[in-house]
């Protein structure tokens, strides 16, 4: 074969021919794209109910003739000897319940009061169109009684909301709390102590807190850092002086979860004992001794004198005073003897053991404050589904966050959950009442979207499959499988094939799957 060449002059080829247009053809990406808009935009928003429809669905049900038939004739004694299989005796019993108020419209609509009598098939819809806004369950009630009627609505209502996740994020609960529970008294003193950080002060300092357990008595240092290298020699400097101890109590700071302090407490042979994450109330021995001492922080401030010096006058003044708890002074407990004040004093000899004293006042105060508290048993338990409370957040920020969770573990009022949609993904430990119990099984998947491709969707029509076409999620209703929720977007259309590989699913909730395309490939 021979190529001549011929100049641009002589060829007659045109300027279509040799740039042609290009088509503007969608990828398939691009493709399924417009399928899930065009899908969400038709499907996901509830349609109203026309009375057209109340009419075919009412002339379709056998229950809701025999109903109108009863209403014309009034022989509501002929129920006991129905035997149509077809009629829901149930229903048609508690209809005749209410026959008093009710009336037949236009041949084919039974009325209540003037209200819409609706068939089973209508009824979720009905909630559905009732639940948007997302209205509590006693609006969402009052609106469907004031348009229509159907026997079981108050339970329909419930059972359907209840597995409404945006409604359950957003619904804070009153603050309710464990009831406390009382820890015994420690055998002696400076063997359990807890430590806290309060600060930092204006000019950058921080109060580093400690506090014996058993007596009260509190030690306080002056830092102008948190580090573990600043905390561990001061720490140590507080041991030197009255001993080692044989748990150091603390909160989940940097400074107590560095292995430096871990090093530190191994070395000096106590146990570093660590409270929930987010819970001070837990380390409640030091937490309420900081309001009253920073409380003497601020008066020094407002009498503009030396709070350094202010601050040592509230430790004598506090050591030398009786504990409400204990009724003795944390300084005589501590060193079993009175130590002078600038307020005159004698000696008060006593037969009975400062200890015996103190446990007795003690165990008093603990059993008042238990009397006074409302009790609530526990909510949370292992393997209930729970909702996370959000800790900061905006005005558009909900009260919990709506993904859910499953309890792994428990430990008192410690709770331990990890996401629904990734149990491998990070666990949280946070109190009992940081968590939220909603009415969604465990067991269940998250919601998600996927799509067939055009080959399998022709293939299951072909096999005699019917696709899904309802997008929105059914209410749920007694003794039938809860669903994800009723104004959820995220509609299944249909399930993974058989030939896909198995998916992996993020610690964000995505799952990711091999495509439909590569099928015919084999990874190694």
């Amino acid at each position: 074969m021979t190529i001549i060449y011929r100049p641009g002059k002589v060829n007659p080829a045109d300027y279509i021919l040799r740039h042609p247009i290009l088509t503007q053809e969608l990828s398939r990406e691009e493709d399924i794209a417009e399928h899930y808009v065009k899908f969400i935009a038709e499907k996901a928003v509830p349609k109203a109910i026309t009375l057209d429809e109340v009419k075919r669905a009412t002339s379709v049900d056998k229950t809701m003739q025999k109903a109108i038939d009863y209403v014309r004739t009034g022989k509501w004694n002929e129920i006991k000897r129905l035997e149509d299989k077809d009629v829901d005796l149930l229903e048609l019993q508690a209809i005749r319940n209410v026959q008093d108020g009710l009336a037949v419209y236009s041949d084919n609509v039974l009325l209540r009061e003037g209200r819409l009598v609706l068939f089973k098939s209508l009824r979720e819809h009905a909630v559905t169109i009732a639940h948007e806004g997302h209205q509590g369950i006693s609006r969402t009630k009052a609106l469907l009684r004031s348009k229509v009627w159907f026997p079981g609505l108050d339970d329909l209502v419930e059972n359907s909301l209840k597995f409404c996740l945006p409604c359950q994020s957003v619904t804070d609960r009153p603050n309710r709390i464990e009831p406390f529970k009382m820890s015994d008294m420690k055998h002696g003193p400076w063997e359990n102590l807890s430590v806290d950080f309060c600060g930092p002060l204006p000019e950058g300092e921080y109060l580093f807190v400690i506090t014996d357990e058993f007596t009260r008595y509190p030690v306080v240092e002056i830092m102008r850092s948190t580090s573990a290298n600043a905390t561990i020699p001061v720490l140590d400097r507080v041991i030197s002086t009255f001993g080692i101890p044989k748990v150091v109590k603390s909160d989940n700071g940097s400074p107590f979860n560095s292995a430096a302090f871990k090093e530190f407490s191994v070395n000096m042979g106590f146990h570093h004992r660590k409270i929930t994450p987010r819970w001070p109330r837990a380390n409640a021995q030091a937490e309420s001794f900081n309001k009253p001492m920073m409380k003497a922080v601020r008066a020094a401030h407002v009498e503009k004198k030396n709070w350094k010096q202010e601050l040592f006058r509230f430790l004598r003044q506090y050591r030398n005073t009786p504990h409400p708890s204990t009724g003795l002074s944390p300084f005589t407990l501590m060193f079993c003897r009175e130590t002078r004040t600038k307020l005159p004093q004698i000696s008060r000899p006593t037969d009975r053991p400062l200890d015996e004293i103190a446990r007795q006042q003690d165990e008093h105060a603990k059993r008042k404050i238990t009397s006074e508290t409302k009790h609530r048993n526990q909510e949370v338990r292992s393997g209930d589904t729970v909702l996370l409370k959000n800790e900061s957040g905006n005005k558009l920020t909900p009260a919990y966050n709506p993904e859910p969770h499953v309890v792994t573990s428990t430990k008192g009022t410690m709770v331990t959950a990890s996401p629904c949609s990734n149990r491998m993904a990070k666990s949280v430990t946070r109190n009992s009442s940081f968590f939220k119990p909603i009415a969604y099984p465990s067991n269940a998947p998250l919601p998600e979207t996927e799509f067939l491709e055009e080959e399998e969707e022709v293939a299951l029509q072909k096999a005699g499959t019917e696709i899904p076409s309802n997008a929105t999620s059914s209410p749920n209703v007694p003794g039938t499988p809860p669903s994800v929720g009723l104004n959820n977007p995220k509609i299944r259309v249909a399930n993974q094939t058989a030939n896909s590989s198995k998916p992996y699913v993020t610690r964000f909730g995505r799952t990711i799957k091999t495509p439909t395309a590569l099928k015919d490939f084999v990874s190694k």
